[in-house]
């Protein structure tokens, strides 16, 4: 749970970063994408033997690739609205999975 409490928040951090890119710019979107694939990736070895619920564990990270595949070809296709709304979309049900799973930690941590 520890590392829970460690990740979870700095990826929501992330989550909500991504969404500021209005403000943060392309190059800083890029940035924070790549960081959260890495933070991601350690809080996935870290904490996989931990996992309560392993199917919406697993449809979080999966919604975290397609958002970040989704972005990579937005760059290179202009002009493709549906790839925009995936993008968006996936990103959304990502940060929607960390918190739902999130706070089912916490509350499974408060009843122990």
């Amino acid at each position: 749970m520890k590392k829970d409490l460690i990740f979870a928040p700095i990826l929501l951090l992330v989550g909500v970063a991504l969404f500021l890119l209005r403000f943060t710019g392309m190059s800083a979107h890029i940035a924070i994408s790549a960081l959260g694939v890495v933070l991601l990736v350690v809080y996935t070895v870290l904490t996989k033997k931990e996992w309560k619920l392993p199917l919406l564990e697993v449809l979080m990270r999966i919604f975290y690739g397609i958002a970040l595949i989704s972005g990579i070809v937005i760059m290179n296709v202009a002009g493709v609205a549906v790839l925009a709304v995936l993008h968006r979309a996936c990103a959304a049900l990502f940060l929607v999975l960390l918190v739902v799973l999130f706070v089912h930690k916490l509350v499974r941590s408060e009843k122990a």
